[in-house]
């Protein structure tokens, strides 16, 4: 048998039980002997390994199979590509027609990638055509050796991964061809996604001028970027003699050193240049063209001192270095960065379905469970390796069942996928990350700020930081953090709170028996110890609950229990998030009171049902006063606790309430800047706002028993009103807050809008829809000079649209359907910045309208409304 090494040895036999990249099958005419010797020399050129068919004698047939040598078997049982070269004398060969129902016989059983037929100055339909005339030819065969060989012939004629010579082409043309194809099927097998990741990778290489070629491969743990890189230096590593892929680069520095590393991992040319007793002169570094993959690089100092700089190569040298951090990677000095995005749903589900149940797709009675999967996992490609090879081989049930318990508690190789990445923060980055995964996923950059003002944290930085570190996400001025990421978050928090540092509490088992209320006789000497439940320890301090001021800091011995292990402290709690999904517990009134450092309480329901809330029977004697953050979801009391003092209160969040009002009297609002009570429908009234003179977003959407709104021209700071759907409001304030940027008063009941809303001079959304009783709208809208979209639609009794008298170039979007309105003026064509007008098919467009080249008219069907 002849073989083709590869470029790491000088020969290759067949006989060798290592895996070969390409296994070539031939006749034994003239074509093994010129086209196939061409091909595995450009196959090696490659750096691609390959062996081809034995010259094995066809009167000999072999002991077990028909003409097919066992080092011919071996050799395509251990290759990853089988190119069959099929010429016109290919059918006159027993063993090459052994050779080919082999093949076929391996592809069916999936031990091979792939089966690339070529057709070699020969058709397909001649390959056929000769498969029928077989019986004739080998008249002396027995005829299940024939049958074998002639279905072997029609399957390999009919596949469509072939590839086919041409008249006008050349055999070098040829050659590449099939070189360049089955590069691809070798190095993007079955990897979901990769091709056009590889392709955009590929385009930042090439568009970079002639020299050293740097890209930085940039994503959160677990997104592919290592994925990528191996596709881009398989696809490319045959173009350069001196090339090497070191993967978890930081890793490997840490264990062996630079100098073991260098000595292992680099390519001989390189460790010479850079080795420090040798002289090297101008004229031998320009020699050095290298392609050099550094994975997972974390610190760049360490990458530098490695390579020995990075700009010492030779033009042409490609540098390619994966991290998950941004800032390394620019410190690497990189020319091009690419971030690997997420895959999208499509291919998330082919790899979860590849990875759990081996097949592209997933059968019906697990399409649930592998969407739950994927929507979790939300297009990381290691979480969904992971989970699907954990779910592997169960029941949809017990899928599901497994997969919510993992999602409780991620796996460890999850864990520790992202804790590597925390590790690393400072103490400070630290506390961000772990508050924004509690409270402010999703959340505005300065909504976050606001909340955790006070802490000496510098939160801004921290969060750019965060986002480079690809630990959160920024889309426009919102702060992301992946599930994944999040539960990974709880999971460090829970391991803190075991080891006795308690600060921050997340998750119900604890916070609950914390809360929940016990019959005692008396709790005016509670003792120090609370039950130790699921192995953590609580301390109280024995104090009287309803006496906070009395409190006095712990010695750090009494924080301690018999076995030296630190207890919680609830004194130095300083936030509590949980979830009540489940939940069905009676809060104790003063279970608050001795949490005196507690700054951020969220109460709330992941469930898609909503969830009744805590149970507040005994009512609520009190709330820390350092509490910047209130979040309560379905809070079921009518007001807040009498002697709550909201000074330091930022954000109020209590959607689905039963307040009727925030608490009697007055309170001191000025560090509010959020208040959001939406849907909170028994709510009466909120006058207590006009105390807030710095809030900047009230949300007061479905409270449809509000029956009057506060004045609000001192609230000289609000950006965003939302009274949608308070139908009970039937006027609004003659002097509107003077900064506000969006009012929302659709669905209200308000009959008239006062013309002092044209002084609003940074308002930019106006929403007046469905305000089934407004009877005129005289706004000069000319005089609004921020206003980009103005909603009308619904408002049954709105009979007439002014008249614009001056050019309206600021506005972009107005609709104007299901209203009384039946003609426009003609001076509506000043409104010269128009694109889109949504109106209903009755109405009367002036002619002038045409005027409006850039414009959009969206028609609604008329809606029959009852007065």
């Amino acid at each position: 048998m002849s073989s083709s090494p590869s470029s790491s040895s000088s020969s290759s036999k067949a006989t060798r039980p290592t895996t070969n990249d390409v296994f070539i099958g031939s006749g034994r005419d003239n074509t093994r002997y010129a086209f196939v010797s061409h091909l595995s020399a450009a196959f090696r050129r490659k750096h691609i390994s390959v062996i081809e068919e034995d010259d094995k004698d066809d009167t000999l047939p072999s002991e077990n199979s028909e003409y097919l040598s066992k080092e011919t078997q071996s050799a395509i049982k251990s290759s990853k590509v089988c190119v069959v070269v099929l010429s016109e004398e290919f059918s006159f060969f027993k063993s090459s027609l052994s050779t080919l129902v082999e093949v076929i016989y391996r592809q069916h059983d999936k031990n091979c990638v792939a089966v690339v037929p070529v057709f070699y100055r020969v058709s397909r339909s001649t390959v056929e055509q000769q498969s029928e005339k077989l019986d004739e030819a080998f008249l002396s065969e027995p005829k299940e050796h024939v049958i074998k060989w002639r279905n072997a012939l029609k399957e390999v004629s009919h596949l469509e991964e072939a590839l086919e010579s041409k008249d006008e082409q050349s055999d070098l043309e040829l050659v590449e061809k099939i070189v360049k194809y089955v590069n691809e099927k070798l190095f993007l097998p079955n990897k979901v996604g990769i091709k056009w990741r590889l392709l955009e990778v590929e385009n930042l290489i090439s568009k970079q001028p002639l020299g050293i070629r740097r890209v930085g491969i940039w994503g959160m743990a677990g997104i592919g970027k290592t994925t990528v890189a191996e596709a881009v230096y398989s696809q490319m590593k045959g173009d350069y003699e001196t090339r090497s892929f070191i993967r978890n680069f930081e890793k490997q520095f840490q264990k062996k050193g630079l100098y073991h590393l260098r000595e292992r991992r680099l390519p001989p040319r390189v460790k010479d240049k850079l080795d420090i007793n040798k002289s090297i002169s101008n004229d031998s570094q320009q020699e050095m063209i290298i392609f050099l993959v550094l994975d997972d690089v974390r610190n760049p100092v360490n990458a530098e001192s490695f390579l020995g700089g990075f700009d010492w190569f030779d033009p042409g040298t490609v540098i390619i270095i994966t991290s998950r951090d941004k800032h390394a990677i620019l410190q690497c000095r990189v020319s091009e960065i690419y971030e690997v995005k997420k895959l999208d749903d499509e291919e998330a589900l082919k790899l979860f379905s590849a990875s759990a149940f081996g097949k592209v797709l997933p059968e019906n009675a697990y399409q649930k469970v592998s969407e739950m999967v994927v929507k979790y996992a939300n297009g990381n490609a290691k979480a969904l390796s992971c989970y699907g090879a954990k779910l592997k081989g169960k029941t949809p049930e017990e899928m599901e069942a497994e997969f919510l318990k993992h999602k409780r508690s991620p796996p460890s190789d999850i864990v520790e996928l992202f804790k590597s990445s925390y590790d690393e923060l400072s103490d400070n980055e630290k506390n961000i990350f772990l508050d924004i995964a509690c409270f402010f996923s999703g959340k505005s950059v300065e909504h976050v700020d606001q909340a955790l003002q006070g802490r000496g944290l510098f939160v801004s930085i921290g969060i750019q930081y965060l986002s480079e570190k690809s630990l959160v996400t920024k889309t426009g001025d919102r702060v992301e953090m992946h599930e994944l990421i999040q539960d990974v978050a709880r999971k460090i928090l829970d391991q803190e709170v075991e080891n006795g540092k308690g600060h921050r509490l997340c998750g119900a088992h604890c916070i609950q028996h914390l809360l929940e209320f016990k019959e005692t006789k008396s709790n005016e000497n509670v003792e120090g110890i609370s039950p130790d439940v699921a192995g953590l320890n609580i301390f109280v301090n024995p104090v009287s609950l309803s006496d906070t001021h009395s409190i006095q800091p712990l010695q750090e011995d009494e924080k301690k229990n018999s076995n030296g292990k630190r207890k919680i402290v609830l004194e130095e709690i300083e936030s509590i998030s949980l979830d009540v999904t489940g939940l069905n517990f009676v809060v104790n009134p003063e279970a608050f009171q001795t949490m005196c450092n507690l700054r951020l309480l969220k109460v709330y329901s992941s469930g898609p049902e909503q969830h009744p809330g805590l149970g507040l029977q005994k009512g609520l004697v009190s709330l820390p006063p350092q509490i910047r953050l209130l979040h309560w979801e379905n809070y079921n009391l009518q007001t807040l606790p009498e002697d709550y003092i909201p000074q330091n209160l930022v954000v109020l969040t209590m959607p689905c309430s039963q307040l009727q009002r925030l608490w009697e009297g007055t309170r001191k609002l000025q560090s509010l800047k959020t208040i959001s009570l939406q849907h909170s429908k028994k709510l009466v009234e909120i006058n207590q706002l006009s105390e807030a003179q710095n809030v900047e977003i009230i949300d007061l959407r479905g409270c449809t028993s509000l029956q009057s709104f506060a004045a609000t021209g001192n609230l000289k700071h609000l950006q965003v009103l939302n009274l949608c759907g308070c139908v009970e409001v039937k006027s609004f304030p003659e002097v509107p807050p003077p900064n506000i940027k969006e009012l929302n008063l659709n669905g209200t009941g308000i009959r008239e809008v006062a013309e002092s809303v044209e002084t609003l001079s940074k308002l930019i959304k106006l929403d007046l829809g469905n305000c089934r009783e407004l009877l005129k709208f005289q706004i000069k809208i000319y005089n609004m000079e921020s206003l980009e979209m103005l909603n009308l639609s619904g408002c049954i009794q709105l009979k007439g649209f002014p008249e614009t008298a001056n050019e309206v170039g600021n506005l972009k979007y107005l609709y104007l359907s299901c209203t009384a309105i039946q003609e426009l003026h003609i001076s509506f064509s000043n409104m010269i910045g128009l694109k889109v007008l949504k109106v209903s098919r009755t109405l009367n467009l002036p002619e002038s309208l045409k005027d409006l080249k850039d414009l959009e008219v969206e028609y609604e069907e008329e809606i029959e409304h009852p007065l």
